[in-house]
């Protein structure tokens, strides 16, 4: 069946009723030992299968150019542009699979296996098609759901990492886990920061990476979001005085809806109020703006939230970081708190952090704390707060593994 060019008229069309699209590739090289015959025959009304099979009037029918079917989709608006890629490849997969369905092939476990719903798809944004030439996004979209189709084909690690973070995505298998951060002055709980975990057996080999990996697939924002519902959702009870520290990157925070209706609705089902909450923003995210970066913080703080640099002296931006967006915590980074009681160098750096927070009325957490040596120095020097496997291990369920074991020291 022929149309006009990836079906390009009947977009234009549609595009009076939607705002946001994307495109999505599916290959048919496949179908030819497994699918159903009718796929193949010629006279195969695509637009008929679609409204049959799907039930949905944002879903229609483009093109077949070669082996690919290429379809287009409405995205909601509400979504925006960071929710899109999600939406899309979950539509793509039911497509694949109500085709899949069609087959009637029972025999063929691989074909109906999982990850075989994931292989020979594509897909990509195309935003709002205002401002620029309709056939000049198209071109651009098919070229990366091409690209996608292409990589799934092949098995090679990237696409296998990506089938995995969407299993993580769409099962929200990550699980949070909870250190507490002491009070050196009582020895009392502070608070607790949330880490974020991989389940077992996870082809990730830790968070790091999770995020690292999600971050170049422009998936960060669905991750992020996962894991600050989950550090919400399952976050131990805490006092009124009590904080939970959570992980975030500027990226991240500058999202229009990083803090939306549903993280406050979150806070408010856990009965925390966003005065208890720390964003805490690691120094390994540069920062290349920092006047943007003062208005986010500042938008954020006007409505109760509180600000840590984490890593501080991992970097050497640390100290301008510290200077330009006056944190209400300075996180010291582990790497200058272990053995620091031996190292002199590392004693003058760290006085020099305590010194210089407490001049600008900002409160310091001492960080990858291990032996009571260190302990009893960052005592001594002021600190205000410290973190590591002497004070607590990060556990799902802290409270319980925490009744009397503060260190003495």
């Amino acid at each position: 069946m022929r149309t006009s060019w990836f079906g390009m008229e009947l977009m234009i069309e549609r595009s009076e009723h939607h705002k946001y699209f994307g495109i999505i590739g599916i290959d048919l090289s496949e179908c030819r030992s497994g699918f159903s015959s009718e796929f193949q025959d010629e006279g195969f009304s695509w637009t008929n299968w679609i409204n049959l099979s799907m039930g949905r009037d944002d879903l229609w029918f483009g093109d077949v150019v070669g082996d690919h079917l290429w379809l287009y989709a409405g995205i909601p608006t509400a979504l925006g542009e960071a929710g899109s890629e999600t939406y899309l490849r979950g539509l793509a997969k039911r497509v694949k699979e109500a085709m899949i369905t069609q087959t009637g092939v029972t025999g063929n476990l691989s074909l109906h296996s999982t990850r075989h719903r994931e292989r020979g798809i594509g897909y990509a944004p195309l935003g709002c098609l205002k401002t620029r030439p309709i056939k000049d996004v198209i071109y651009e979209g098919v070229l990366t759901a091409t690209g996608q189709i292409k990589e799934s084909l092949s098995g090679d690690l990237d696409w296998e990492l990506r089938f995995e973070l969407d299993r993580l995505l769409s099962e929200s298998s990550i699980k949070s886990v909870y250190q507490p951060i002491m009070r050196l002055g009582d020895g009392k709980v502070f608070g607790y920061e949330s880490l974020t975990r991989c389940p077992e057996g996870s082809l990730f080999d830790g968070p790091l990476s999770l995020f690292q990996f999600a971050e170049r697939n422009n998936m960060a924002y669905a991750l992020d979001r996962l894991a600050r519902e989950k550090a919400i959702r399952h976050c131990p009870s805490l006092s009124m005085v009590q904080k939970i520290f959570i992980n975030v990157t500027m990226g991240i925070i500058n999202d229009p809806h990083f803090v939306s209706g549903q993280t406050v609705q979150w806070l408010n089902e856990r009965g925390i109020n966003p005065g208890q909450v720390v964003f805490e923003l690691t120094e390994r995210s540069s920062i290349d703006d920092f006047d943007a970066a003062k208005k986010i913080l500042a938008h954020y703080r006007s409505q109760g939230y509180e600000i840590a640099i984490d890593d501080a002296g991992a970097g050497y931006s640390s100290l301008q970081s510290i200077v330009e967006l006056s944190p209400d915590y300075i996180k010291v980074d582990r790497s200058l708190v272990r053995m620091a009681d031996k190292d002199e160098m590392k004693k003058h750096m760290l006085r020099t952090f305590v010194r210089f927070a407490k001049k600008m009325n900002i409160r310091t957490v001492a960080e990858g704390i291990e032996r009571p040596e260190e302990l009893r120095l960052l005592r001594a020097m002021g600190f205000d707060f410290a973190q590591g496997y002497l004070i607590g291990r990060p556990s799902e369920f802290p409270a319980a593994a925490l009744m009397g074991a503060f260190p003495k020291a």
